[in-house]
């Protein structure tokens, strides 16, 4: 029989990360919204003009970033937010066989009356539960946000033109009005729904893949290095196909191409077509905008099914 007193540990492990990473996520949503509320919108757009030169690096153009849903949108590129979800996706993952391993339970687990697909189809329905109310907790987080965030804004004053000896001089009237209203009549919360599945798509291809290394390897340790130096490799290489036009088809390469979601919504907001459509073709974008994120998802359904063939035909070593 299995060690009850192992798996409570286990699981009150993987409770603890779950709640750890769900209160960070919601908060930090809650915070960053609140952040954008404290810049002038106008100060604001003085200030990114002078970095034009360094647009191209940015998720999304700096013409988007000067409105709140752009600033508000741009949560989901945030470090913090991918860092999170990537924690989840890859800790979950290799733990499936390589963890198992690790500890010394795989053999204990095999012996039950259980199949090996059962066991992985287990460990991927509680990490796909996961993601899908961590990223729902940062759309949580950002709604209300929005919804409890007052926002000031200068309103220019109106210029006049005075005669000055023949010529016309621009004069100021009065000193500049500042506004207050709720982010809410600006922002509407709903827009993000299409870049919340968008970050899940991703997560969702980060357990496929972790979960396909844990299928192949015996240590978790090994797993998580084989992973992590394949998410920081496509990482430089969307970095270098962004920073120079010679070296452009490395994006082609990389999965963090399929990873746009503020672009996408900024996107939508400028044309009125809708983000769930495989037909409607968007500027500046080589696939409709639901491809993306359904290419994620493809791509980790194939290494799930990938993992579930290794798994099945592997030889497991003993436990040491």
């Amino acid at each position: 029989m299995i060690d009850a007193a192992m798996v409570r540990s286990y699981v009150k492990q993987a409770m603890l990360l779950f709640f750890a990473l769900a209160i960070a996520l919601f908060a930090f949503a809650w915070v960053r919204v609140w952040v954008v509320s404290l810049l002038d919108m106008g100060q604001f757009q003085t200030i990114l003009e002078q970095f034009r030169d360094f647009e191209k690096f940015a998720p999304i153009s700096f013409d988007s970033l000067f409105t709140y849903q752009g600033r508000v949108g741009m949560t989901y590129d945030e470090p913090i937010i991918i860092i999170c979800v990537v924690i989840w996706c890859i800790s979950r993952g290799s733990d499936v066989v390589s963890g198992e391993l690790g500890r010394g339970t795989m053999e204990m687990l095999l012996a039950q009356p259980i199949r090996r697909t059962s066991l992985l189809w287990s460990h991927a329905l509680v990490a796909v539960g996961g993601l899908t109310l961590l990223c729902l907790f940062v759309w949580g987080g950002l709604a209300i946000g929005v919804h409890l965030t007052t926002v000031k804004e200068t309103q220019p004053t109106p210029m006049v033109q005075v005669p000055v000896f023949g010529w016309e001089v621009p004069l100021q009237l009065g000193e500049p009005i500042k506004e207050s209203f709720p982010l809410s009549e600006r922002v509407d919360p709903a827009v993000f729904a299409p870049a919340t599945f968008n970050l899940f798509a991703f997560g969702f291809f980060l357990l496929g893949l972790s979960t396909f290394f844990s299928c192949c390897d015996r240590y978790r340790w090994r797993t998580i290095g084989i992973v992590m130096g394949i998410y920081v490799l496509q990482a430089v290489m969307y970095g270098l196909g962004k920073a120079t036009d010679s070296l452009q088809w490395l994006l082609n390469l990389s999965f963090f191409s399929c990873y746009k979601p503020q672009k996408l919504v900024n996107m939508t907001g400028e044309t009125g077509s809708s983000l769930w459509s495989l037909t409607t073709t968007l500027p500046d974008a080589a696939m409709p905008p639901l491809a993306y994120p359904l290419l994620l998802m493809m791509l980790g359904i194939v290494f799930y099914a990938l993992a579930a063939r290794t798994f099945n035909r592997r030889d497991l070593p003993a436990p040491v």
